[in-house]
């Protein structure tokens, strides 16, 4: 079995992972209140209609994605105008708000919108392309719920409540290390104040699936549950393949198909199950 290297993907969990352990509240309010510079920052591009832009994002194309994404927005309940980003990433993810000062921000993966190698542009799925099938490729429905769980994120000003957490356990920390209390005790509090943010982190990311899971249903998605239980499925067999095909991935890709590096999320099989008996009128 060849020893082949970590997943890009894999890796972007991991750094995210890392970020989140620094617990910086600062970047994160201003990343909340002005979206753009977390845009500006990370080298995400708005997706828009631009002659300027028509090599990279044609207009055929980006017309009917910005207005799926302005329907999902709309069955999400937003009020207010969510400004889409092409990311050069492999994860979905946003910023901002219902009280940002500035437009929430939406981060796309790139090839979920753009897919390559002769395959349709997203809105665009084509019957003979059985993307369901694909283990590398989401289809259109599947790439609806990722956006989904992030624009009820969005909704739910989720950035904002984990930011207030964040702020809360360096308040602690700070008070902790400012007694005369021995340096085992501050350093405890701050290896147990990580954890559980970490956990309320994965609280809030197995709430967003749930949410995606509402949003569907509001959209007309028929079996909108099916639908997400397929898309982290296909996550999970990416996961696999990785483990047969790598001796390296199996330290840290278990049978079950969850990866260990992504401290950020539930395992994926728990979200599935999650996902799965979840009640509602779905």
């Amino acid at each position: 079995m060849p020893i082949s290297p970590i997943g890009s993907d894999h890796i972007e969990q991991l750094s995210r992972a890392a970020e989140v352990a620094l617990i910086n509240p600062a970047k994160s309010c201003l990343q909340y209140f002005f979206p753009f510079i977390g845009a500006f920052f990370n080298g995400f591009h708005e997706l828009r209609i631009d002659p300027s832009l028509e090599a990279a994002m044609p207009s055929r194309l980006t017309a009917p994605i910005l207005a799926e994404i302005t329907n999902l927005t709309n069955c999400a309940q937003i009020e207010r105008e969510v400004v889409p980003y092409i990311a050069l990433s492999h994860t979905f993810s946003n910023c901002g708000g219902s009280y940002s000062l500035t437009k929430p921000a939406l981060f796309i993966p790139e090839q979920h919108l753009f897919r390559k190698d002769g395959h349709s542009a997203f809105t665009q799925e084509r019957a003979d392309e059985n993307l369901a099938q694909e283990r590398w490729i989401f289809s259109d429905n599947e790439t609806r719920f990722f956006i989904a769980r992030e624009l009820g994120q969005i909704k739910e000003s989720s950035a904002l409540i984990k930011t207030a957490v964040k702020v809360a356990i360096l308040v602690a920390v700070f008070i902790f290390f400012a007694t005369k209390f021995s340096a085992i005790v501050p350093t405890s509090l701050f290896i147990g104040a990580l954890g559980l943010y970490i956990l309320s982190e994965r609280v809030f990311q197995a709430r967003a699936d749930l949410l995606g899971v509402q949003i569907l249903s509001q959209r007309g998605i028929r079996n909108p549950k099916q639908v997400a239980i397929a898309a982290l499925e296909k996550m999970r067999q990416q996961n696999l393949y990785r483990r047969e095909n790598s001796t390296l991935a199996r330290l840290y890709i278990l049978e079950s198909g969850d990866n260990l590096l992504d401290f950020l999320h539930p395992f994926l099989s728990t979200r599935i199950e999650r996902i799965n008996n979840c009640e509602g009128n779905f």
